[in-house]
């Protein structure tokens, strides 16, 4: 089966995400610019980057910030848009469940609504491999609703495609599984948007020394 995302053009995703009954844009990006700002990374991967949503909030001390994304149309405007504006940045396509990731290790790995979309165990691994001992990964993981469908509806039919693939993925599924990769979970945050919805920020600690097998 082909991959959904693949054939999502950027703008639909882009305009879905913006509608106010999804008010998902602006709290990813807060998201990560908290980040951002509490871990000062001097180097950052953007996991499921899309067209760079928050990009605007990398601060010049951080000096290497990769982009990586399965859809090359996304990492091709992700480009436009934010190679000459920030200095160090590099996008790579790739199937962060499948593909080698040809970037050197990181600080900070960020992978906001990515999880559910993907094998966890092939992904923390191949995640591990990019993050540098020390240092986090932070994901954010949508939550069930009692009220709401996992995908809102909206005018851009080309998102319901998603839900071929989508899974909600259990916040402790997703801790047992980075623990096998050589990530220790340090805290949690619950992040509720004016619809009701509710996401899940997980921050995890790459260990300084993993076991034969991890990272």
């Amino acid at each position: 089966m082909n991959n959904p995302w693949l054939d999502i053009s950027l703008s639909d995703y882009e305009s879905h995400m913006s509608l106010p009954t999804v008010d998902q844009e602006v709290m990813t990006a807060t998201e990560f610019s908290r980040i951002v700002s509490q871990f000062t990374p001097e180097s950052v991967a953007v996991i499921g980057c899309a067209g760079g949503n928050g990009f605007d909030a990398i601060p010049a001390s951080t000096r290497r910030v990769v982009g990586v994304d399965i859809n090359k149309s996304y990492v091709a405007r992700a480009a436009e848009r934010y190679e000459k504006r920030i200095p160090g940045i590099e996008f790579h396509r790739a199937d962060v469940q499948s593909d080698p990731l040809s970037f050197d290790p990181v600080e900070l790995i960020y992978a906001s609504l990515v999880f559910e979309y993907v094998s966890l165990p092939e992904t923390l691994e191949n995640l591990a491999r990019v993050c540098l001992p020390g240092g986090h990964l932070v994901t954010l993981l949508q939550q069930p609703s009692t009220t709401m469908t996992a995908l809102t509806p909206s005018p851009y039919t080309s998102i319901q495609s998603l839900s071929q693939i989508m899974r909600l993925v259990p916040p402790s599924e997703c801790a047992e599984y980075a623990a096998s990769a050589g990530f220790t979970l340090e805290s949690e945050k619950r992040v509720t948007i004016k619809s009701g919805k509710s996401f899940l920020v997980q921050i995890y600690r790459k260990q300084e020394h993993s076991s034969p097998g991890q990272g």
